[in-house]
């Protein structure tokens, strides 16, 4: 026991030690990230059991490569650490001693002891494939094709390993409780992704532009040489999001999980990727299946399937009203449903005269709203608004005894909205939106004469039930907008099948760069893109840059940058940026000193840019004859070095919107192949005279500057989870991924532990997962091999219900009664 305790306040000591020292070295505020750790670990200390709280939700915020410079290391390994410190604190201290297990430590690290061995044996052979851990080979500035980033995939493995046990203690202590706070703290997750989303598309496209070649990206700095971090996170945390909904138990906890849900699909739409467009239903289908299947008597499979037929009407109405009325005409139809759902069950409370009187009122405001929309400025607007808010409070007000008098005025209000959705379908697409305006009012219409003449309900009459179907609906609605809103979605679907063909081109590729033993034991953790140095094809040689020390013709630091050998349009060009701090006031200048061996073509951009997409840019292309060399024996082969100045063509972007601030970075790169050109300090200087870039002598090594590549991406990542861990850990690694992954499903589809409240939703996860792996590597990008870690041993950690004595569920946990 002894022996025990000190080995965990070692971990704990350890562990916190690591965290301080790369807090102290943070690139940005290293004081902040010293302050941030002991907020983290005393939290942790203190409230051991809901550490999921206090880590998941920071993993959209804690991706800072893009203003750090940081790429080996990044924030969220700190925040992994100082929960951990923590964490294994309090296990020293005597968290649960005594406590029933629910499932042994020691059966998971059988279980996950083939894929930690392979990944391991995988690290050791890509460090050495790129040349080793000797002398002046660590650094804090070293790239995709340096020894370090064997081990920053390495790292996802370990930080699990480090966080399972704070699980299964949390676990023992309190099961329920453990679960309610991994849901609520994926929950968090993904609106922190959801919410970025929204403020990108805002600041850069527009919510409701579906036409424009933008494809967010989100949180995940990753994707700067592309990826889908977005995609592989949205698949694995929106199960739980459904799932939370479902099992919300009270109208404020149900209106959360709403709010998440709603934002979370819209920005699984904004991600314009097929590949989620399937990953995402196929998931919630499984979840629904599951729970149906195991989840007993609680789940009433009848409701669900009463709304199918509202889906598919809706779908068909929304498909033919959206060309000619918009969004605007999509959101009047949903106001109209809205009212209509809960009005059946009122309607069919009333007695006969009064069905008459509903009718004639309805009728009788149908006339006055449409005279509104005919007489007053934008009184179509108006009539729908001031409709759906008189309806929604006579709804309120009826509640319970269901109020004559209140669904009378209801029963107005929704005649209204009926009116509204033909007056704001005219208003916005003239004559062409009147015929699918009048259908879709006549078609709610009959369907509501037919639930007031109806004796048995139409559709469920539960306010759950018609608030999930409204939910549907609207996501319905915007599906129908990204296709039919946009001629984007349509050309990528149109070229599906070419791309497939490309993609199973490049695995082909890709599998055939494996020699001998690499068969066995892959080349190594991240040696994908170095690899491709080897290849005789020009497609899969790009331009990379290097960090130069002083010496060699230098009194300082300079970067060195070279353009890759594949066709190079403005999107392909490999970049060099940093994001920009102050407000910009033109023109502006670049001074910078050059030296390169032959005439080099510099690209220089200022831009409004998130990641990948540059707007509003103000630039210069110029030519730079080397200057002939020095004495020294480098500076001869490469030239000397010359000062240049450059001026800006055009107004520098501005920050847009005060609500969804648009970022700004500044970029250089190469315009033809093969070149190569070493740069040193750079000045950017606005018309005030201010200085705008940091780091630009590059004496605190690549800090605030990172790389990117626009629209070219092939040669960095494998596109298949399968080909990836094919590639990187050979068959020993793929088959120890697959026997994780399969346990894992396993146990929570049709195992021991299928009928725990967390399993369908877990299942779910893992399946849209490998359906995103379909076309993407997933594995490359840490924060989301973590979080593909973190949840399959979740799911191998499972207990079996203990019928004896079920827990009682809390949000995100409960199977609720049918309706």
């Amino acid at each position: 026991m002894l022996a025990r305790r000190a080995g965990q306040a070692l971990v704990a000591a350890a562990s916190a030690a690591l965290a301080c020292w790369l807090a102290a070295h943070h690139p940005l505020a290293p004081a902040l990230a010293l302050a941030a750790v002991g907020v983290l670990a005393a939290l942790t200390f203190a409230k051991p059991a809901p550490w999921p709280l206090w880590l998941l939700p920071l993993l959209p915020l804690v991706g800072l490569m893009t203003w750090t410079g940081w790429l080996i290391v990044e924030e969220m390994d700190i925040a992994v650490l100082a929960v951990a410190a923590g964490g294994w604190l309090r296990l020293a201290g005597g968290w649960v001693e005594g406590a029933p297990r629910t499932r042994s430590g020691a059966k998971l690290l059988l279980w996950l002891a083939p894929l930690l061995l392979s990944t391991l044996l995988s690290a050791w052979v890509g460090v050495a494939d790129a040349g080793g851990l000797g002398a002046g080979a660590l650094g804090w500035w070293q790239g995709y094709r340096e020894p370090l980033n064997s081990l920053r995939l390495l790292k996802p493995v370990l930080e699990v390993l480090l966080l399972l046990p704070l699980w299964l203690a949390a676990c023992r202590a309190d099961e329920r409780a453990a679960g309610q706070h991994l849901v609520l703290a994926l929950q968090a997750l993904l609106l922190g992704v959801a919410v970025w989303v929204v403020w990108e598309r805002l600041a850069f496209t527009g919510l409701a532009n579906f036409s424009t070649d933008y494809r967010a990206t989100g949180p995940f700095w990753e994707m700067h040489i592309g990826g889908a971090g977005l995609d592989a996170v949205l698949a694995l945390t929106l199960p739980f999001a459904v799932a939370a909904l479902a099992s919300a138990t009270t109208p404020l906890r149900w209106g959360g999980a709403a709010f998440v849900l709603v934002l979370a699909l819209y920005a699984a739409l904004a991600t314009f990727s097929r590949i989620v467009y399937a990953a995402v239903p196929l998931g919630v289908a499984l979840w629904w299946a599951l729970r149906a299947l195991h989840g007993g008597r609680g789940v009433a499979v009848r409701p669900m399937l009463a709304a199918l037929p509202w889906l598919a009407g809706v779908a068909g109405l929304a498909l033919w009203m959206f060309p000619s009325s918009g969004y605007r005409g999509l959101l009047a139809l949903l106001g109209a449903v809205a009212l209509l759902l809960p009005l059946g069950a009122h309607w069919r409370g009333l007695q006969a005269s009064h069905r008459v009187m509903a009718a004639l009122g309805a009728l009788a405001a149908m006339g006055g709203a449409a005279a509104v929309a005919a007489w007053v400025p934008k009184g179509a607007y108006v009539a729908t608004a001031l409709a759906w808010a008189l309806g929604a409070a006579a709804l309120w007000a009826g509640r319970g005894a269901a109020a004559a008098g209140a669904t009378l005025v209801a029963s107005a209000a929704f005649g209204a909205a009926l009116a509204g959705v033909v007056g704001v379908a005219l208003h916005w697409g003239g004559a062409a939106a009147l015929p699918p305006g009048l259908g879709a009012a006549a078609v709610l219409g009959v369907v509501a004469l037919a639930a007031s003449a109806w004796r048995q309900p139409l559709w469920p009459s539960h306010t759950r039930w018609q608030g999930q179907l409204l939910g549907g609906l609207v996501a319905v609605a915007a599906v129908v907008g990204v296709f039919s809103g946009g001629t984007y979605m349509g050309h990528r679907l149109a070229g599906s099948g070419e791309d497939g063909k490309g993609r199973q081109a490049h695995w082909a590729h890709a599998l055939s760069m494996l020699h001998g033993s690499d068969w066995l034991w892959g080349k190594g953790l991240g040696r994908f893109w170095a690899s491709q140095l080897l290849s005789d094809r020009a497609d899969d040689h790009t331009g990379d840059y290097r960090l130069l020390p002083a010496g060699d013709g230098r009194d300082s630091a300079a970067v060195v940058l070279s353009s890759g050998r594949h066709e190079l349009g403005w999107g392909e060009v490999f970049r060099l940026s940093q994001r920009l701090a102050s407000p910009l006031h033109g023109p502006l200048v670049l001074r910078l000193d050059v030296r390169s061996p032959r005439m080099t073509k510099l690209e220089v951009e200022v831009c409004a840019k998130h990641l990948l997409y540059p707007e509003d840019c103000a630039r210069v292309e110029e030519h730079i004859e080397p200057k002939a060399g020095a004495s020294q024996t480098g500076a001869s082969q490469a030239g000397a070095w010359q000062a240049v100045e450059l001026r800006l063509v055009g107004d520098p972007p501005t920050r847009g919107a005060w609500y969804a601030p648009r970022l700004l970075v500044f970029s250089i790169g190469l315009g033809r192949n093969l070149d190569r050109v070493e740069i040193d300090r750079l000045r950017l200087i606005d018309a005030a005279g201010n200085e705008l870039l940091r780091n630009g002598d590059f004496e605190q090594g690549l800090a605030h500057w990172y790389f990117s590549s626009d629209r070219y991406h092939l040669p960095f990542h494998a596109k298949n989870l399968a080909v990836h861990l094919l590639f990187e850990q050979g068959l020993l690694g793929l088959g120890a991924w697959l026997l994780v992954f399969g346990a894992a499903l396993w146990r929570t589809a049709c195992g021991a532990a299928r009928q725990h409240p967390l399993a369908p939703a877990l299942a779910a996860a893992l399946v849209a997962l490998w359906v995103v792996g379909l076309v993407d590597s997933i594995l490359d990008m840490p924060r989301v091999a973590l979080l593909t870690l973190l949840l399959l041993a979740v799911a191998l950690a499972l207990p079996a219900p203990r019928h004896a004595r079920q827990p009682r569920a809390g949000p995100g946990l409960k199977n609720p009664p049918g309706p």
